[in-house]
Formats: structure tokens, C-alpha cells, sequence
């Protein structure tokens, strides 16, 4: 019987690149594909899949803030997130929230198949660019290191709509939360960052990703 795996991805040309790998390296594998957090989570609950991958901007919008609730209902379903977002950025909170592997929407169809087959196996996949990129902040001896570590996973996900230009009422309504909780959340990255507005939210972004 084949393993099931389940794509969450709302690009045609996207899917129809993974629909080709999966049909020409892993024959004894099923790919269910769903375009929404919704449709997600609703096949997470109707079948077991072996594992997920998942598109962190799906068409109901941001999904970051599902990698959480789908590590708690299912911690032992594997993850791997495939995604546009800079991974100099986001790996670092996604792995710690218990992904298996971080893979760039412009990576090579052979990266894409070593990356599913190491967590097919159970082990994690950490791209040579992550790897490299890590290397390179290492060997700096930069004592202050990725200044969105200081940032809690809610942090970061309330940080990805606020640079995306969502208004706080729009972040309300993707993730869930009280306008207030929204503010609190604002003014701590704000404070944890040091920062003062979204704008420097944005340059501090593209200045650590250029510094690595």
C-alpha cells in the first residue's frame, strides 16, 4: 500500500513540478494535494499521511501559524515546509517548532527529492545554503546572532503579516486573536527588536539577510 503524502500548495506550476517528482522518484508514494489551511487541516483529520508539506502562503492566506497546531494534534506526522519566504528568516523558529526540513521554492528537483527521502526516513533536512548561512554568522562571532530569535513563533508569524502589509484586523482574523493580544504582540517585537515602526520591521529583515 503507498505511503500518502499530502501537499498543501495553491501554485499550478508548483504542483504539477511535485506531481512529477513524486511520480518518477517515489512510486510507492501517494500525493493528496489540498490549496488551503482549511482543506489542510480538515485531510489531516480525515486520513494518515506519512508525511506534509506545506506552502507557508496558501490561498486563505499565511499558514506558519499552522505548523504549530499541526505538530501538537499530530507530533508524529513530518513536516516539511516548502516555501518562497527567505530561510535565513523563518527556518530557524520553524525547525525549533519541530518541522523536518525547510526547503526554498526555488530549490533543484534533486535537493527537492534528497530533502524527502532523509525525512522519509526519519532523519532532519537542513539545506547546504541554511547550513552554509549558519557557517558564515559562526564564523563572524556575531554575538547578537539572528535578532528575530528573540521573537516566540506567534512573534514571528504576527512579524510575517506585518511586513506582508496586513492591518491589524486582518492579522485578527488570520490567527485567531483579540485585537488586543494583537497589540501586545506588536509592541514586543517592537520592543524586542528595538524598533520603532513597520518600516524598520522591514529594513532590519533585509539588512540580516544581506549580513549572512
Amino acid at each position: 500500500m503507498p505511503h500518502k503524502i499530502l501537499l498543501a500548495e495553491d501554485h499550478a506550476i508548483v504542483i504539477a513540478g511535485m506531481e512529477e517528482i513524486f511520480e518518477s522518484e517515489f512510486g510507492d508514494c501517494e500525493l493528496d494535494i489540498v490549496k488551503s489551511g482549511m482543506d489542510l487541516m480538515e485531510s489531516l483529520k480525515r486520513e494518515h499521511f506519512r508525511m506534509a508539506i506545506i506552502d507557508l502562503s496558501l490561498s486563505d492566506g499565511d499558514s506558519m501559524h499552522l505548523i504549530t497546531d499541526i505538530r501538537n494534534i499530530y507530533p508524529d506526522l513530518p513536516i516539511i515546509v516548502f516555501s518562497g519566504h527567505p530561510e535565513e528568516i523563518y527556518a530557524q523558529h520553524l525547525y525549533q517548532a519541530g518541522i523536518k526540513g525547510y526547503l526554498s521554492k526555488v530549490a533543484q528537483d534533486d535537493e527537492i527529492v534528497i530533502a524527502v527521502r532523509q525525512v522519509l526516513d526519519g532523519k532532519t533536512y537542513i539545506s547546504e545554503n541554511y547550513k552554509n548561512f549558519l557557517l558564515a554568522r559562526s564564523l563572524k562571532l556575531d554575538p547578537s546572532g539572528n535578532p528575530f530569535a528573540a521573537l516566540s513563533l506567534r512573534e514571528m508569524e504576527v512579524s510575517v503579516l506585518l511586513i506582508q502589509g496586513k492591518r491589524p484586523m486582518e492579522i485578527c482574523q488570520e490567527l485567531n486573536l483579540r485585537p488586543s493580544t494583537v497589540s501586545t504582540y506588536k509592541i514586543n517585537i517592537f520592543t524586542k527588536l528595538n524598533i520603532k515602526n513597520v518600516m524598520e520591521l522591514k529594513q532590519l529583515m533585509d539588512n540580516y539577510r544581506r549580513a549572512g
